[in-house]
């Protein structure tokens, strides 16, 4: 399965916290921006840096400054980056993949994980 790191400006807590109760009952695994540690940007980098996929939470298209520097690191990684919604800087929804809802979003990683364990069964 992919590896799913979820973030997005901590005004936006409660959307994130309401995606991260879906992830779970959906048994999906993930790392999520939470708060603010002693790590700070350089924490949310290596989790960014350890994920596949990066989803960014982004009611009416907000992202912040500190979410615009994990986007631009995922985009560098060549990491996927999906957004909840368009993200109102051009220059940065350049470089994103894709515009899914949280819905969408899981039914696009539960669709890749059949997808890879299908190819797992059909090697045996």
């Amino acid at each position: 399965m992919k590896k799913l790191y979820v973030c997005g400006s901590f005004r936006f807590k409660r959307e994130m916290e309401g995606l991260e109760r879906k992830l779970k009952e959906e048994n999906i695994q993930f790392q999520i921006s939470k708060e603010m540690n002693s790590y700070g940007i350089v924490g949310c980098l290596k989790k960014v840096a350890d994920a596949d996929i990066v989803y960014v939470v982004d009611p009416r298209g907000y992202v912040g400054k500190s979410v615009s520097v994990d986007i631009g690191y995922a985009y560098a990684k060549n990491k996927s980056i999906y957004v909840m919604h368009s993200v109102d800087d051009p220059p940065i929804m350049k470089l994103v993949n894709d515009v899914l809802s949280p819905k969408a979003l899981i039914d696009f990683l539960k669709e890749n994980s059949l997808e890879s364990r299908a190819k797992k069964a059909m090697k045996h």
